[in-house]
């Protein structure tokens, strides 16, 4: 029982190590600017693209929307229609969980650093978990070994390049968390146990996976479906392993219909598998969106232009350990051939979910820098693929493995030994070292974006920040300009407006493209509601409102950010 006890406090330790040295690397690029919840300039400014202004607007509308089934339902977006909050990317159980506290919330509420804070955090734990898996946590050396792991996970690009760009995105902590309790479980299985946390474990990061970003849900259902091929292979327990997948797959299923994920008559695929793929020159090539520098020594590499969003530089130090740890292997297998078979045996699922999960990742339209080969398949897979069709994301989880690879090696190679574990523990601070170094110019680059200063926009404006004043909603009275969408968005909900503003990635919306044009036919015949603001972002037809509404003194016309407002002036 003291054992026991002891391991687990041994966990804990390792994981709050982990855990603050996330929390460390989030300062470090960040600062604390965007741990202030009324601050949203930042958000107003964009950060790379303006995805994060579509993340900000679905949860301000969500805020105000009613309760309804499925939970992530937002009625005061897209209305009369509607949409889920899951095609906004505002990560509907964190929303969800807000909403309940909206009565008690500040009027502005951005939560998006602290929940990246948290994501950092939770990576930094998930990595010092990894790292001191086995002998290593029973050793002196563990702390040490748990902080540089977790620093090391912590400064993954992947997690860099995601974070306040797509928010939902960093949380990466999700398929490493899954990972872990997969080695651990497999573990347990080759000691004669059957340790009964995998049927609530995986069940739960499934059915958490789909209502933070659907995009995590292959890679946690590819460590459950690993830990069932184990619990089939090593306990031959085949009925048992087809269970406790099932039984993942049912919570993630559940999960999604709750949130509005799945079910809710929305087609998720969208077309573009084999645009936004993974080039397979990806690990070696610091190219993003943004132009940030992301290594100090290697350039960047040709890529197709929609692979940007196939980002996967692993950094500097990680390459180097993960070559070092290849050509350690590949000389211990000479020496020791069959501890070599045994490692393949133990992890050949593994093996095969990664080159899986690699093959997805770039897609069908095989690149490597500029060489290019399509290999046809049938359109019902392409649709079928289409649900993830930025594909290149597949590759976090097999990008997770090449780090712990290389960590293992360093850790075998150096021994049990005292000596072994102090030496195991320089090599990976070296790593880490090396790891900063290539990435500190784009560390630099990320923290002078908070100092820029808040751009002027329809959404800070001084003639919008009465519209909410006598006004229920904000109405598109044409088909606006796209560039203006998500910042009229983030108006109408910060004023508690609803707005049949479409700003989902998924699914069409055509009653609310039909309200927008009924209310530009209203307006055209001189009539309109007392209780909504109307916004063009078309110049010819706001003249026409001039004209037509010249004598009225019941409506106030105006332009800020090339949008242009008919307000009906609230009665006294």
């Amino acid at each position: 029982m003291r054992k026991h006890r002891n391991i687990v406090l041994g966990r804990v330790a390792c994981a709050l190590l982990g855990a603050a040295a996330g929390i460390a690397v989030f300062l470090m690029l960040y600062g604390t600017v965007t741990l202030d919840v009324a601050n949203d300039g930042w958000i107003l400014n964009g950060y790379d693209e303006t995805d994060i202004q579509q993340h900000y607007a679905g949860w301000l509308l969500f805020r105000n929307s009613h309760w309804t089934f499925p939970l992530g339902m937002c009625d005061t977006l897209a209305a009369p229609d509607g949409t889920m909050i899951s095609y906004t990317d505002s990560l509907p159980w964190v929303s969800i969980g807000l909403k309940l506290l909206r009565g008690i919330l500040p009027s502005t509420f951005q939560w998006f650093g602290w929940y990246t804070l948290f994501c950092f955090a939770m990576q930094g734990a998930a990595g010092a978990l990894l790292c001191t898996r086995g002998k290593m946590l029973a050793s002196r050396a563990a702390p040490v070994f748990a902080a540089l792991g977790g620093l090391l996970f912590a400064c993954l690009p992947t997690l860099w390049e995601r974070a306040f760009r797509h928010v939902a995105l960093a949380s990466q902590y999700l398929f490493l968390f899954a990972l872990y309790f997969y080695l651990e479980y497999r573990t347990a299985l080759r000691d004669g146990k059957h340790p009964r946390y995998a049927w609530v474990i995986f069940p739960l990061l499934g059915f958490t996976a789909v209502g933070i970003h659907p995009y995590f849900l292959p890679p946690v259902m590819m460590c459950s479906l690993l830990a069932a091929v184990d619990l089939a292979r090593i306990a031959h327990k085949r009925l048992a392993g087809a269970g406790l997948f099932g039984l993942s797959l049912a919570a993630a299923v559940a999960g999604g219909v709750i949130t509005g994920a799945l079910g809710s008559g929305v087609d998720v695929s969208r077309h573009g598998y084999g645009e936004l793929s993974m080039n397979l020159n990806a690990v070696l090539n610091p190219s993003s969106r943004g132009g940030y520098t992301w290594s100090k020594l290697l350039p960047q590499q040709h890529q197709y232009p929609g692979q940007y969003d196939g980002f996967n530089y692993l950094g500097l130090g990680v390459l180097v350990l993960a070559v070092a740890a290849l050509l350690y292997s590949l000389w211990r297998t000479v020496r020791s051939p069959r501890q070599t078979a045994q490692w393949w045996r133990r992890n050949l699922p593994l093996v095969v979910a990664c080159a899986f999960l690699t093959l997805f990742a770039a897609s069908n339209n095989l690149t490597l820098g500029s060489w290019q080969i399509s290999i046809p398949i049938p359109q019902a897979l392409t649709e079928l693929c289409g649900i993830f069709r930025s594909s290149g994301r597949m590759f976090y989880l097999v990008g997770a493995c090449i780090v712990l690879f290389g960590v293992y090696v360093v850790r075998d190679a150096c021994g049990n030994s005292r000596r072994g574990r102090v030496l195991a523990c320089v090599l990976l601070a070296v790593v880490a070292a090396v790891q900063l170094w290539d990435l500190s110019a784009v560390a630099q680059q990320k923290r002078q974006i908070f100092e820029q200063p808040v751009e002027a926009t329809v959404v800070n404006a001084e003639q919008t920040q009465t519209l909410g004043s006598g006004h229920s909603s904000l109405l598109a009275a044409s088909l606006l300009r796209e560039d203006r969408t998500r910042r009229l968005a983030i108006l109408a909900g910060k004023q508690g407006l609803a707005t049949n503003i479409s700003i989902a990635v998924s699914g069409s919306y055509p009653q609310a493209e039909q309200s927008a044009l009924d209310a530009g036919e209203l307006l055209d015949g001189g009539q309109y509601d007392p209780s909504t603001v109307y916004v063009t972002t078309d110049e010819s037809q706001y003249n026409r409102w001039q004209q037509i509404f010249a004598e009225d003194p019941g409506v106030s016309l105006f332009v800020t950010d090339s949008c242009y407002f008919l307000v009906p002036v609230p009665a006294a």
